[in-house]
C-alpha cells in the first residue's frame, strides 16, 4: 500500500501578528525576546522579514504556562 498522504504544512506568523498575539506589545518587546529569551521561538527570515512557526510559538506558549502556573504567556 503507498501512503502518499500530503504533508501539513507549517502555518507562520509575521512580525506583526506575533504582536497581536500577545496582546498587541510592541516591536521592542518582541526585539527583547528575539535576543534575551533563549526558549522563545527564533524567526525564519524571507526576504529580510521575520516569520515565526505558529507551532513553536504554541510550544513555547505551553512551556510558558507550565512553568508560571498562574501567569499568562502574554
Amino acid at each position: 500500500m503507498n501512503d502518499k498522504s500530503p504533508k501539513p504544512t507549517k502555518h507562520y506568523l509575521t512580525g506583526p501578528q506575533v504582536l497581536d498575539r500577545y496582546g498587541g506589545r510592541s516591536a521592542m518587546w518582541l526585539w527583547r525576546r528575539m535576543h534575551f529569551d533563549p526558549k522563545f521561538p527564533q524567526p525564519t527570515v524571507i526576504g529580510n522579514r521575520n516569520y515565526f512557526n505558529a507551532e513553536e510559538l504554541d510550544a513555547y506558549d505551553t512551556a510558558a504556562r507550565k512553568g508560571a502556573p498562574n501567569a499568562s504567556a502574554a
